[in-house]
């Protein structure tokens, strides 16, 4: 995502008009993108400036079907965030508060049946330890000639 600021409004050319709506939908709210680099993303919460530093970006691919990214926090905590159809990421979900999960279908339902596209974000907290040890097996699998989409480097990325 690219943004840019026009007569003082700012603005965004993202690669696909979802991530466009979020982007300009989340600013609405006070959530604002303000730029990335190779190794950071920075945003505006509610009028405080934060950078994040960027471990991962995993684009979307028709094999995952979603796309995510690894940050290191201003908090120092490591945390996964990923964006895709319901029917990709749902699966992914721990039930830990399936009432919550309820709640989201039955909105999701409803826009669905007004004709609206729906897309879920979910996030994770990840430890440094987990971080690392997936960090090895990608970078293998990155330099890998062979079995990059393999059983063990798939389980890495769910």
């Amino acid at each position: 995502v690219m943004s840019s600021e026009e007569e003082g409004k700012l603005t965004y050319q993202a690669q696909s008009p979802d991530e466009e709506a979020l982007l300009t939908a989340a600013r609405n709210f006070g959530y604002v993108f303000l730029t990335r680099t190779q190794k950071t993303v920075t945003i505006s919460l509610l009028g405080e400036t934060e950078e994040y530093e960027m471990l991962a970006l995993l684009d979307f691919d028709n094999v995952r079907k979603r796309m995510s990214i690894i940050l290191r926090c201003p908090d120092g905590k490591i945390r996964l965030f990923c964006k895709g159809a319901d029917t990709t990421v749902i699966p992914l979900l721990n039930d830990s508060n399936p009432a919550k999960l309820d709640a989201t279908l039955d909105h999701m339902n409803l826009y669905a049946r007004q004709g609206l596209r729906t897309l879920i974000i979910a996030g994770k907290e990840i430890s440094d330890y987990d971080y690392l040890e997936w960090e090895k097996i990608f970078a293998k699998a990155q330099l890998s000639l062979e079995d990059r989409d393999g059983p063990a480097v798939m389980a890495t990325l769910r």
